[in-house]
């Protein structure tokens, strides 16, 4: 279980920072378009996926450390 749910974390945090990074680049490149209106828009969301997916990542991470750990001492 412990190991399903941090694979899970793991992808969608994973997914998430691809997602950010990539509302990112749009954002900068698009800078002296039509679409500077919605730059701050771009950039909040931008910053909330990169955030969210950073910390799920890192959870997923740390359950897989602990799980990992976990069954060695079980030994």
């Amino acid at each position: 279980m412990r190991s399903g749910l941090a694979a899970a974390l793991m992808g969608v945090g994973g997914i998430l920072l691809a997602f950010g990074a990539t509302i990112l680049v749009i954002a900068v490149f698009t800078r002296a378009g039509a679409w500077r209106d919605q730059l701050p828009t771009m950039l909040s969301v931008a910053t909330g996926a990169l955030v969210i997916g950073g910390v799920m990542f890192a959870v997923g991470f740390l359950f897989h450390r602990v799980g990992r750990r976990a069954g060695v001492e079980a030994r």
